[in-house]
């Protein structure tokens, strides 16, 4: 997702979740599609590929200030944590953490023989940032994920932890200036325990 912070308007960069009116340009290549969209003078290129030899997906957005004025624009990016075979028998298993370390979002299964050593973490650059592994408290009581109720909050709770509706959304605030652009990069993946991940 991404949000004007001063409109609280928000999008996203490809079709779904919530798309916009505006025109959607996507490319694919050989090992990696890169999804090209431009709204209301933000234009954003995110891209998308696997590494090669390790369980991680990489997510670059790439965003531009066309606007002619400063502009605070979050990224949001958001994981529905499965770890088994069918989320729903699973989710009361997931364990969810915060490395304190790297700052990457840590979940585990261990109630599931395929997942049982196996810890998944989620990750994004930037110093300015909030998170929660609480899907419950993202979308809210009733909300879906065209319309997340955590995008409407300043900043996300960083809980985790056992019990929950398990997830991982990562929120960075970028701050651009009239034809600045930045670039945030959100890494998923896994690793055989948690030293590894």
């Amino acid at each position: 997702y991404l949000k004007d912070e001063e409109s609280g308007r928000f999008w996203s960069p490809t079709t779904l979740p919530c798309r916009s009116n505006s025109a959607y340009i996507t490319r694919h290549g050989f090992g990696y599609s890169v999804f090209e969209h431009s709204e209301d003078g933000i234009l954003s290129e995110m891209t998308v590929f696997t590494d090669i030899s390790a369980p991680l997906k990489y997510i670059i957005i790439k965003l531009r200030n066309l606007s002619g004025r400063h502009r605070r624009i979050s990224a949001t990016g958001s994981i529905e944590w499965v770890l088994g075979d069918i989320r729903a028998k699973n989710k009361n298993h997931t364990i969810t953490d915060m490395d304190e370390r790297s700052g990457a979002l840590l979940a585990w299964n261990s109630y599931t023989v395929e997942f049982k050593n196996r810890v998944a973490f989620f990750h994004a650059d930037g110093s300015n940032k909030s998170f929660t592994t609480d899907r419950t408290e993202f979308l809210g009581r009733n909300g879906t994920l065209d319309n997340p109720d955590g995008l409407n909050r300043a900043r996300l709770s960083g809980k985790t932890g056992a019990a929950l509706d398990p997830c991982a959304v990562i929120q960075v605030i970028a701050e651009l200036g009239e034809e600045e652009a930045e670039q945030i990069i959100f890494r998923l993946g896994a690793g055989t325990g948690r030293q590894q991940a």
